[in-house]
């Protein structure tokens, strides 16, 4: 269903799920469903997860393998999903630790050109969450 499906469909033409948070939030601006998107977003984001592990597998061979229990069966959807947030999790600290020991300790260093800052109510603040840090820190 990820990348074929007529589980969504619009004028007959099936939309992939990959593609439903544009259909959705495109009905959310013209104010079809407008919390439609709210709805689903975190299954969707699970599901994404879960696929872009599949795809980084050779084989769906290859991929069970990988997520298989003690006696040899298939992990569960909440298994392999808690084992790819950890493992997320661990790079995201590993990404966010690389770019303290860059900034000698100092995320706020005149180096870092304010990167790892961000604005709310007209007030700076310096990020603290270790995946969004990560993900500033990937972006120089």
């Amino acid at each position: 269903h990820w990348n074929s499906s007529m589980i969504l469909s619009v004028d007959g033409r099936g939309i992939p799920v990959k593609y439903w948070p544009d259909v959705y939030k495109s009905l959310g601006r013209m104010k079809i469903k407008p919390k439609a998107w709210e709805a689903i977003k975190v299954e969707w984001g699970n599901w994404k997860l879960i696929v872009e592990a599949r795809e980084r597998y050779e084989s769906l061979e290859a991929f069970w393998n990988a997520f298989r229990d003690d006696d040899g069966s298939h992990l569960g959807f909440q298994a392999i999903l808690n084992i790819l947030k950890d493992k997320r999790d661990e790079v995201d600290n590993a990404d966010a630790q690389a770019a303290v020991r860059f900034f000698r300790g100092n995320l706020d260093h005149p180096d870092a050109k304010g990167a790892f800052r961000y604005t709310k109510t007209g007030q700076s603040f310096l990020l603290s969450k270790p995946s969004v840090i990560a993900q500033r820190w990937l972006a120089l």
